[in-house]
């Protein structure tokens, strides 16, 4: 022994461990995984196989380490619907800002998911709706999530239109508009749910219905 301080030329076994295993996620980490595979399996599978047994699989940890950060199933599909809504319609970029009106709620309008989801998108409404006094917070935020989002943005675009000379409306007005250029421009989910068996509406038929909405409900406010 020489006396030399050596610990700073070898590895300590703490370092050795880490070196040997993968780095381990931080509770944060865990839950953003957690939500992803959720909303995930959401979109891709019947919602009565999305247990917590599968969303722990799929993101590759014990069902113990999911319900340590969620409480329930419901608690779990909530936040991730939610997260979900976030994504389905997109605010303006900022060189979107300066386009017409009626390109401006056209992109605000669109669905931000592929439209291979669709019928899945029908058919966890379908069982949301047949569990809904099972699942209380579940069908609320169902419904009111991503109209919620929706509606946010076309609000303060109408507003700011509005103000601009684009249109003519009554600040008192803006949500009853808000909600009826929604009913225009996007199906009812009604027709599907209650007809399984009716074929989907083509891509070109929802494009139609939405420039027809917005050119119809922009006439009834020009200036």
């Amino acid at each position: 022994m020489t006396g030399k301080d050596i610990s700073g030329e070898l590895p300590s076994d703490c370092e050795k461990a880490r070196r040997g295993r993968p780095p381990q996620m931080n509770h944060a980490a865990r839950e953003a995984a957690i939500l992803r595979t959720a909303a995930q399996l959401l979109l891709e599978t019947p919602f009565d196989k999305v247990t917590m047994t599968a969303i722990a699989e799929k993101a590759g940890m014990s069902k113990r380490t999911v319900y340590e950060i969620f409480k329930s199933r419901e608690e779990l599909l909530v936040r991730a619907i939610i997260n979900v809504s976030d994504t389905i319609f997109l605010p303006l970029k900022d060189e979107e800002r300066g386009l017409p009106l009626s390109e401006r709620l056209s992109i605000l309008l669109r669905f931000n998911t592929p439209s291979s989801a669709d019928q899945n998108k029908l058919e966890l409404l379908r069982s949301v709706i047949a569990k809904a006094r099972t699942y209380p917070d579940l069908a609320y935020n169902l419904y009111t999530s991503s109209k919620g989002t929706l509606s946010g943005f076309l609000r303060a675009e109408l507003l700011r239109a509005s103000e601009s000379g684009e249109i003519s409306l009554s600040r008192n007005d803006v949500d009853l508009a808000v909600e009826l250029l929604m009913d225009m421009a996007l199906e009812n989910p009604l027709t599907h749910l209650l007809q399984p068996d009716a074929s989907p509406t083509s891509e070109r038929e929802k494009e139609r219905r939405l420039q027809f909405a917005i050119a119809l409900f922009l006439r009834g406010l020009a200036p």
